[in-house]
């Protein structure tokens, strides 16, 4: 077997199906995935093994390479249960990856005159083993070790769940894919004609463009696909925050309604009550029931005072306990929906939390104060559901996530606005949000 045979049937395989799995691990699987696996890797080695080296040219061993990748492809599919385009973008980074410690590795035995009878290394047909010796054996483990765990670090940990995996533009997925096809035929045609007359200069050139260029795809693979994704947050956050402003205006109108009307009522109530329509203890039942409706929070903040106001009727009516200390004026370098934003979200999400748990601890703490030229916010609450953690935000439990789950990043996005230092905590059953602002910022101080 020459060594270009053991490489396309063996050693390409292993290094290619390595690195798709640094980046396709998350993926939904299949039943029965251990035989699955064994299954499928065994066809793939197979199809390798037999495939034709029918020429040594450049561009009939590129695409060689190319129905191997193929293999992998479809052995991916039969591995996940995930959409082509998700199979596809993995298997694209790892064929990327493996292309990039490839090059790496030969560029470093170019550089050190290690495989100046051989360039290029494994694409000789002579029949030798698969390291010439012991120290170009380490060479090719350190490397490719070491650009596999930081295709990982850098790369394959952002990869926290299968929903991130989408390249939505097709333009960008059609330049990804010429960008890593020209390289890898750009890397045969140098092996093959360049490489022949052992221009030094010339490899060392072609090494440093491939590896760019293998750079280059991985950049545009996840920067550009986590764009979309947050871009598509931000629109669904964008949405949401109007939604929040239109009902800030109900809110207020309703709120003032309701306390001009209550304070008509209790007024006519005592009227009743003097006239001796009625009993002192039914006047009384009354003006108690009705004052709950009354009790407008006083923060000397408008906007803080009906968020305050709707989420404390809220609570009374689901027996939860509301305690809030809080000086509004120190808020008033925000605009209004932004603080009905902010509180709504955070006392919202506090309700969530707690109107499953015993009476208790059913309960919702809230402060705000300033702390020199710092305007401290605290809210904290009991909860009881596990919590995922993706970015420093909780992760929503609900099944239907299309616009739950960003609450809390609306938070983030109107504390960034003003400049805040966003802190959550989740431990011993407590969930704590802390919130600095700086007054001085805008010399509110």
């Amino acid at each position: 077997m020459t060594q270009l045979e053991f490489y396309k049937s063996f050693q390409f395989v292993i290094e290619l199906l390595a690195a798709e799995g640094i980046f396709s691990f998350r993926l939904t699987r299949r039943s029965h995935f251990p035989l699955r696996m064994i299954v499928g890797a065994s066809v793939v080695f197979v199809l390798s093994y037999f495939f034709p080296i029918a020429v040594h040219e450049a561009f009939y061993l590129s695409f060689m390479f190319f129905v191997i990748f193929a293999y992998t492809v479809f052995f991916a599919k039969f591995l996940f249960r995930e959409t082509w385009l998700k199979i596809i973008f993995c298997c694209l980074a790892g064929y990327t990856v493996q292309h990039l410690a490839y090059q790496i590795y030969n560029l470093a035995l170019t550089i050190m005159g290690v495989n100046k009878n051989n360039p290029m290394g494994a694409y000789g047909d002579q029949a030798v083993g698969i390291f010439p010796n012991a120290f170009v054996a380490i060479i090719y483990f350190y490397v490719y070790i070491v650009v596999y765990f930081f295709s990982w670090f850098i790369f394959g940990k952002r990869i926290r769940d299968s929903e991130k995996l989408q390249i939505k533009s097709g333009f960008i997925f059609f330049f990804v894919v010429l960008i890593l096809i020209i390289d890898v035929i750009l890397n045969a045609v140098i092996v093959y004609n360049v490489a022949a007359d052992g221009n030094k200069l010339y490899l060392i050139i072609a090494g440093v463009y491939n590896i760019l260029c293998c750079v280059v795809v991985l950049i545009l693979q996840f920067e550009v696909s986590l764009r979309y994704k947050l871009e598509e947050t931000l629109t669904t956050v964008s949405f949401l925050r109007h939604q929040e402003k239109e009902h800030y205006k109900m809110s207020k109108e309703t709120i003032e309604l309701i306390n001009l009307k209550c304070h008509d009522l209790k007024h006519q109530i005592r009227s009743i009550g003097s006239r001796s329509s009625i009993n002192d203890e039914s006047v009384k039942e009354i003006t108690e029931l009705i004052s709950i409706y009354d009790t407008m929070v006083r923060t000397g903040n408008d906007a803080l005072d009906i968020i305050l106001s709707e989420k404390n009727l809220h609570c009374t009516k689901n027996n939860i306990r509301f305690s809030c200390i809080a000086d509004g004026k120190r808020l008033d370098f925000m605009k209004e929906e932004d603080i009905y934003s902010l509180f709504g979200n955070l006392i919202d999400n506090a309700i969530e939390a707690v109107q499953s748990l015993e009476d208790g601890k059913r309960i919702i703490g809230l402060r705000i104060k300033a702390v020199g030229t710092m305007l401290s916010v605290n809210l904290h609450n009991y909860y009881e559901k596990e919590l995922t953690f993706d970015d420093g935000i909780p992760q929503t439990t609900k099944s239907e996530k299309e616009y739950h789950g960003y609450g809390l990043k609306s938070v983030r996005y109107v504390c960034e606005k003003y400049g805040g230092d966003l802190s959550i905590n989740a431990d011993n059953k407590v969930f704590t949000v802390n919130i600095l602002f700086s007054l001085a910022r805008e010399g509110n101080s």
